[in-house]
């Protein structure tokens, strides 16, 4: 039986952050969706409809030109409903969001530095996430090497903590591309959700993101504009 999918509308800003795990899941499976940045989709700069908006913040997700979700973990949540990306089975779910919520403690500090900090700022930032980062990482790959039905965390297909996990770590794979050398589990992680083939077609084919650490900018049609809230 064919399932009505709804029509799904992506609300956010010019960065590499909060809806990148969303859209690769939405992709994996193949869910149609409408990305827009706040200031198109509003028509009006953000700052003027923040307060309009549940808890005045950003990504959201519109569903049906109606409904709203917000908050990234929501959104998430949402969409593994719709790409199958989420256990049937309730010990399983319960372990797949505690995975999902230990990588997003991750983000606060990333977000900033990957997509604003620069200079002497970023480097100082640089070593402190990477100093926190490195003990934290010995308990993901000890998730991984538990399950050794496949290279996700529970086994052989990808679930919705899985995006999210990957996407914090290629945010601090941009730090130090070194970073995962001695932990085999997790660089298998890593090539495993970058050969599923919608996701290898998906970041192909987003915006690069250049700059890092001196003048962050996203490639948009070809051409640099600068990360951030505002449109250039």
């Amino acid at each position: 039986m064919s399932i009505t999918l709804p029509k799904l509308d992506l609300i956010y800003f010019k960065m590499r952050a909060f809806t990148e795990a969303i859209q690769m899941q939405l992709c994996y499976g193949k869910i149609p969706y409408n990305y827009h940045f706040a200031w198109d989709y509003f028509d009006k700069p953000w700052h003027e409809v923040k307060k309009e908006e549940g808890f005045g913040q950003l990504p959201l997700l519109v569903i049906n030109d109606e409904k709203r979700v917000w908050q990234s973990g929501s959104i998430m949540r949402y969409t593994a409903t719709l790409a199958n990306t989420l256990p049937e089975n309730l010990e399983e779910r319960s372990i797949v969001d505690a995975i999902f919520e230990s990588s997003q403690e991750l983000f606060q500090p990333l977000n900033a530095t990957i997509n604003f900090r620069v200079g002497e700022d970023f480097e100082v930032f640089k070593k402190s996430i990477l100093e926190d980062f490195r003990p934290r990482l010995f308990y993901f790959n000890k998730f991984l090497e538990n399950d050794q039905s496949g290279p996700f965390f529970l086994g052989k297909s990808p679930y919705y903590c899985d995006f999210g996990t990957y996407h914090q770590f290629s945010l601090i794979r941009v730090l130090d591309n070194t970073v995962f050398d001695d932990f085999s589990s997790v660089k298998l992680f890593m090539d495993a959700v970058e050969n599923l083939k919608a996701i290898s077609e998906y970041l192909s084919s987003r915006p690069e993101l250049i700059g890092v650490g001196k003048e962050p900018k996203l490639l948009i049609g070809g051409k640099a504009v600068s990360t951030g809230i505002m449109p250039d």
